[in-house]
């Protein structure tokens, strides 16, 4: 699963896929879509783009493509082409709260759950936090404006990726147009595993 401003490093090797980190370095745009697959239509009905920040080719054809996470979007339509799949994609954007009594209470209900995030990552065993902070960096710091940016925050994306969730719960979450709603969500995944931690 690939998040908004999460770094995502790949390995590619197979040589439908070396063509296309080709063909998206070639035409400029240097992203292509990344989705997680689905077993009725070959791939989710959303996914995150990937901005291809280098790419490091070993001699035997592989590449090891440092990427990171871009515009969340909506399959359309899907397709082919020379053996990997494509897609006509909508980019998805969180709905702004305008009114400011419930700016207040987004604010309110950002600052307890990015607390109880810190607070689960803070008691988490040190050697998965260091085999996080390694592979993933450390979590983004708080934003002043909540809505600043299309997709949000990006502690709750980095978050997301390092939360041991099931995929078709993080895709739930990724489709969210709500930063309230995907707040509340983060809000149950961390008491849950709060939970267990104190076990």
């Amino acid at each position: 699963m690939a998040y908004p401003t999460v770094p995502c490093p790949l390995h590619v090797f197979e040589p439908r896929y070396r063509l296309m980190i080709r063909r998206s370095i070639q035409t400029g745009t240097k992203q292509f879509g990344m989705c997680v697959s689905d077993t009725q239509n070959s791939f989710a009905d959303y996914g995150c783009m990937l901005q291809i920040r280098n790419v490091h080719f070993l001699p035997d054809g592989r590449s090891v493509v440092d990427t990171v996470g871009g515009k969340r979007f909506r399959v359309l339509k899907r397709g082919m082409k020379d053996g990997y799949c494509t897609a006509d994609i909508e980019y998805l954007e969180d709905v702004k709260v305008e009114n400011e009594e419930e700016i207040k209470n987004l604010r309110q209900l950002h600052d307890l759950v990015y607390s109880q995030a810190c607070s689960w990552f803070q008691n988490l065993r040190d050697r998965f936090r260091s085999q996080i902070l390694q592979h993933f960096g450390s979590m983004p710091g708080r934003e002043e404006n909540l809505q600043a940016t299309p997709n949000g925050p990006a502690w709750c994306w980095w978050l997301l990726a390092v939360l041991p969730v099931d995929p078709r719960y993080q895709l739930s979450v990724l489709s969210m147009k709500s930063l309230k709603e995907r707040l509340t969500k983060i809000q149950h995944i961390l008491t849950y595993f709060s939970r267990d931690q104190s076990k």
